[in-house]
């Protein structure tokens, strides 16, 4: 290439540098709010709740325009100032008013939600004319820089914060609502004192430091408290909600995470359906080799020994099995390991009670995955 033609093809590249910056440039100058990450289905409705088209990560979001979350998905929304909010599944969201002066740095956000639940995390609304605002039929919440959620069930509406403050206006009264509590309003509860939240459930951590993670993660029952609510996500750059759900107990299994990173947040419900503090944690689930799934024990009549089948993993050179008297596993009464891979079951002699039992699998290259999940059974007689 002579030096003319090595000039010219050297403004060209630069040119189409430039060009290219600029675009990105402005391109980003008109996102206001954008879905980052997305779980399951998400749509775009029209105000009748008809589908118009379903939307994947990286959508631009426009004023006026609904958004449907179907069960078990959810959407993570960024605005241009950096809140953030998540909408969870079964939810219907119109984005009522969306503005931003570049000159003034003024931002404007309102969302009507109309059902399901939105988490936002707001930043700092400092600048002069900046709001946040989130709506319902019944409730307006206004907010300066905070976390709180609000959720739509029916004719009720029930907002609570757990960090900062907001202002709720039912459109004849207004009151402040500071970190720790939360406020319900339906047909027949108007808006009127705040109501303090439920304290952080407790977690056993250790269930989420092991090298091998347990198949389920338990925690303290909590006074005053009728359900827990569970949200698992998947930790990459934006949280991804995977796991939304209300359990009545203190237990979740959670045998169905691939490998990667996570975060669980677990808070109680009261009886006024007001979610309390959240406990969060991070975890990490390694769960190759897959384990072997474990069939129901049973009692040879003639030798009195437990017999124990399993499905082989073909992941497997060989397995461990455990067997203790508390699901906890802190005391394992039998550790039998180096079981070949070909097998599928084995006999045990075991005394009169109540026990579990869990197996891993060991690969070709001596990795340990995760036990199975933990199997209950009891030997009545010897």
């Amino acid at each position: 290439m002579n030096r003319k033609n090595y000039l010219i093809f050297s403004g060209i590249l630069i040119l189409c540098i430039i060009g290219f910056v600029y675009y990105k440039l402005q391109y980003s100058k008109d996102i206001f709010a954008q879905i980052v990450s997305k779980v399951g289905e998400v749509n775009l409705v029209n105000e009748n709740g008809e589908l118009l088209k379903k939307i994947e990560a990286g959508y631009k979001i426009k004023t006026g325009e609904f958004l449907e979350t179907k069960d078990n998905s959810s959407a993570t929304i960024k605005f241009v100032d950096n809140s953030i909010a998540i909408i969870s599944e079964k939810s219907l969201v119109e984005m009522k008013k969306l503005k931003y002066d570049e000159a003034s740095k003024q931002s404007i956000t309102n969302l009507l939600l109309l059902k399901g639940k939105v988490e936002s995390t707001v930043t700092n609304q400092d600048t002069f004319g900046s709001e946040y605002k989130v709506i319902t039929p019944t409730l307006q919440l206004a907010v300066r820089g905070t976390i709180f959620n609000v959720i739509v069930e029916g004719d009720e509406s029930r907002a609570f914060v757990t960090e900062g403050k907001i202002v709720a206006s039912d459109g004849n009264k207004s009151l402040t609502l500071n970190a720790g509590y939360g406020v319900v309003v339906n047909d027949k509860i108007k808006l009127d004192s705040p109501i303090k939240l439920l304290n952080k459930p407790t977690v056993d951590l250790n269930e989420l430091s092991i090298k091998y993670y347990k198949k389920y993660i338990s925690w303290k029952e909590l006074e005053n408290a009728v359900k827990y609510h569970v949200q698992i996500y998947a930790a990459l750059k934006y949280n991804s909600l995977i796991h939304d759900k209300y359990v009545s107990g203190t237990e979740l299994s959670i045998d169905d995470l691939k490998d990667g990173k996570y975060k669980i947040s677990i808070q109680a419900v009261d009886k006024y359906g007001l979610e309390g503090f959240k406990i969060e944690e991070d975890f990490e689930v390694k769960s190759n080799p897959l384990p072997p799934k474990v069939k129901s024990a049973k009692i040879n009549e003639q030798t009195r020994m437990t017999l124990f089948n399993w499905e082989k993993s073909q992941e497997a050179n060989k397995y461990i099995l455990e067997i203790s008297r508390t699901r906890s596993f802190e005391n394992v009464l039998i550790r039998v390991t180096n079981l070949k891979s070909s097998l599928d079951r084995m006999s045990l002699p075991l005394q009169k009670g109540n026990y579990f039992i869990r197996m891993s699998s060991i690969d070709d290259a001596g990795i340990r995955g995760p036990y199975s999940q933990m199997y209950p059974f009891k030997v009545e007689k010897r």
